[in-house]
């Protein structure tokens, strides 16, 4: 078996990432970074500025174990805040890739997840059938090209290459490694198979 494990970050990286993440909210992205996109120059101009989401999509992917094509899906109707012994969210997602065991998130995430949805509320989504990230966005096959857009500003923005130390490329599915990654280095011995199970993964 050849091991060709994908490109993550450190956790160093994963907090400039953030506040670069912060700091370009609202910026326009430069043309060269997403004109390579074949849905033409106009789309371009009207979707390549940061937003607000890609900051809690960050913090979320990277304390829920999601892949990034479970974000095209993810609806309120679809997640559970639960407070008991231990404070999670429980995401009732479709099945992907055969697998359709509800994933526990890392206590970060309510507190992600809680912002996330008093400010969609505030522009007047939140509801059950509404996304959880880019709810304005009916085209849910372009939420991940805009948010791969911002992603790759936003590594530029940081300072942080786009090949790990490994020589593996990073974008967006890197922060779903990094999660599983993190638990793995600072999971207080977390469990091989549940952390697999959790992440819907073998």
């Amino acid at each position: 078996v050849t091991n060709k494990p994908r490109g993550s970050f450190t956790v160093t990286e994963y907090r400039q990432l953030l506040q670069a993440a912060k700091r370009s909210i609202g910026q326009r992205i430069a043309i060269k970074t997403s004109i390579g996109s074949k849905r033409g120059r106009d789309l371009v101009d009207r979707y390549a500025v940061v937003s607000q989401d890609l900051y809690w999509l960050i913090r979320f992917m990277v304390n829920g174990f999601m892949r990034p094509s479970d974000i095209k899906f993810l609806q309120h109707q679809h997640v559970t805040v639960i407070r008991a012994k231990h404070i999670y969210l429980r995401l009732n997602l479709p099945e992907t890739k055969k697998h359709d065991k509800p994933i526990v998130t890392l206590q970060p995430a309510v507190h992600v997840y809680e912002r996330l949805l008093a400010w969609q509320v505030s522009q007047g989504y939140g509801k059950p059938t509404d996304y959880v990230f880019l709810p304005e966005q009916q085209n849910r096959d372009l939420v991940l090209e805009t948010y791969r857009w911002q992603f790759t500003w936003t590594q530029q923005q940081a300072g942080i290459g786009r090949n790990a130390a490994n020589g593996q490329s990073r974008t967006l599915y890197s922060l779903r490694h990094s999660s599983m990654t993190f638990r793995l280095l600072y999971g207080r011995r977390v469990d091989l198979l549940t952390l697999a199970r959790n992440a819907r993964t073998s």
